[in-house]
């Protein structure tokens, strides 16, 4: 049985040696595996291979110094010998190797196919060479030390030349990075709002002037601190849940509003936005903050608020004695109307009552579109609300049929709302005709959801759809849709009215997507 072949590789890479190991036994060579020269000589007189193939730039003992002891060797001088490389690549690199007495110069990388044809290939060289010519001539030491000066010095220059140019190239960087922090130590220097940086701890490791200012602390003083030492305590566990679902999952927070406290112990408020700090590694390692004192806003909104709730009071009672003196008139009107007799005169009275209903509803009108904004915003149910509204219409329009397909929609809005559902549904009454049906669905949409109210009336005609919602049409004073129009687009709706005239209305409301939900137990809706 003939003894596979044996041959030596030398890399101080080991990810080299394996995958050349891996190549040469997977085409039936027997491999030894060594990381220097050194070892390969040591290896090689104590188990002679029948080829070597080795690297040039090693520790301890490189490819060159291997090749010209292997050569002076009598053991190992008439062994072939590849040199396999990637660093020396020069012409003058592979004329030292064969002056040296290498069978092969070959650079790395190599084809797997082509590289193990070459190694079976000087194998059947060195056994032709073995039985018709004399081994390789020992040649001149010191030419050979000479061109491998040489090539070690031009190595050593352009290693140098490199570490030049890297040097050159960092300290360039270096000042590049140094301008960019000087730029961005500028910026935030001069910013009128805070400036804060922390770690993931708390402690507080860089800010600008204007933050410094806002506290009242000196420089020293807040390197000692957390942004937790500067917050209420009331507002802890407000941070840390701002922390665990908005800045760790996505990055930042969004806008939102807290309180610090100064050296000198006073609270005031501010608003921030946060943003999380990655290390290389993509850990969070901190966390930096734009924060603006909103004290002088927050003064501002209280004062505005009480200027509001004394304008309330004011048109509150401006609003019961104009109504109870409008109403004391109507009855006078009314005991008039008993005591005439004259036809002209009657005339006369019922347009006086007519005038006095349509004041007394003006004010009526009024005090609901004052109200606006002055109730708390809360989860409305639309199918209830608008089942309220119609129950609040006389009761002659009992065979008018209400179809609710809104599985469950809530919308956030003032509850003034319901008058909106109140002048829709009275405004289809009032104007169907036919009618027989009002129907409210909806459908998402990417932006939100769209509310649809819906009847099978006569419809709108087409050249007063473009006037619907003013607040005058045809000379009578109107209210309900103008009301409709001005209270949705203050609370962020909108509405247009799509219907097609003689096949009834149609009005359709944009939801924005933040301002409605459905209850867990209801269906999802598509459109």
């Amino acid at each position: 049985m003939t003894h596979p072949l044996r041959i030596l590789i030398a890399d101080d890479l080991a990810t080299n040696l394996y995958l050349l190991e891996s190549l040469l036994k997977g085409n039936g060579f027997e491999v030894t595996a060594v990381k220097n020269g050194a070892e390969a000589l040591a290896a090689a007189k104590k188990l002679p291979p029948d080829l070597i193939i080795t690297d040039i730039l090693m520790p301890v003992m490189d490819g060159f110094e291997l090749c010209r002891q292997w050569r002076k060797d009598d053991l190992l001088k008439q062994i072939p010998f590849i040199f396999y490389t990637a660093t020396y690549t020069d012409p003058k690199d592979e004329q030292l190797a064969m002056t040296l007495g290498a069978d092969r110069f070959v650079t790395k990388p190599q084809k797997p196919d082509i590289l193990v044809q070459i190694a079976r290939e000087v194998l059947e060289e060195s056994n032709r060479k073995a039985t018709l010519s004399p081994p390789h001539p020992p040649g001149d030491e010191t030419e050979e030390l000479r061109q491998y000066s040489e090539v070690l010095f031009r190595k050593l220059e352009r290693k140098v030349m490199q570490l030049e140019t890297e040097i050159t190239e960092r300290r360039q960087a270096e000042m590049e990075l140094r301008q960019s922090e000087t730029r961005y130590r500028k910026l935030y220097e001069s910013m009128m709002d805070a400036f804060i940086r922390v770690n993931m701890m708390g402690q507080i490791q860089e800010y600008n002037h204007s933050f410094r200012e806002m506290l009242g602390y000196s420089e020293g003083e807040l390197a000692r601190l957390t942004y937790q030492d500067l917050t209420p305590e009331k507002w802890h566990a407000f941070d840390r849940v701002i922390i665990e679902t908005q800045i760790l999952p996505r990055g930042y927070s969004s806008v939102y509003e807290k309180e610090y406290r100064k050296k000198d112990g006073t609270v005031f408020s501010v608003e921030l936005r946060v943003s999380l700090i990655r290390d290389d590694a993509g850990q969070p390692s901190g966390m930096l903050a734009i924060v603006r004192d909103i004290t002088e806003r927050k003064r501002a909104e209280e004062k505005n608020q009480l200027t509001n709730r004394k304008l309330a009071l004011m048109n509150d009672v401006t609003y019961q004695d104009i109504q109870n003196k409008v109403t004391g008139l109507r009855g006078y009107v009314e005991l008039s109307r008993e005591q005439v007799q004259e036809p002209e005169q009657i005339q006369i009275i019922e347009k006086e009552s007519t005038i006095l209903k349509s004041i007394h509803d003006l004010i009526s009108n009024t005090k609901e579109y004052q109200q606006m904004g002055v109730d708390q915003s809360r989860w409305i149910p639309l199918e209830r609300a608008t089942r309220i509204q119609l129950s609040r219409i006389s009761q002659k329009h009992d065979g008018i049929a209400l179809v609710n397909d809104l599985h469950g929609l809530e919308i956030y809005s003032d509850p003034l709302i319901d008058r909106v559902f109140y002048n829709l549904i009275h405004n289809a009454i009032k104007h169907g005709r036919k009618l027989s049906r009002i129907s409210f669905y909806c459908r998402e949409t990417p932006d939100g959801i769209v509310l649809i109210c819906e009847d099978d009336g006569t419809g709108i005609p087409y050249d007063r759809k473009s006037c619907i919602f003013d607040r005058v049409v045809g000379g009578e004073g109107k209210f309900g849709l103008f009301f409709v129009r001005e209270f949705l687009t203050l609370s962020g709706m909108t509405i247009q009215e799509t219907g097609t005239p003689g096949k009834g209305a149609r009005f359709e409301i944009t939801i924005p997507s933040a301002m409605y939900r459905f209850p867990e137990n209801a269906s999802d809706v598509s459109g």
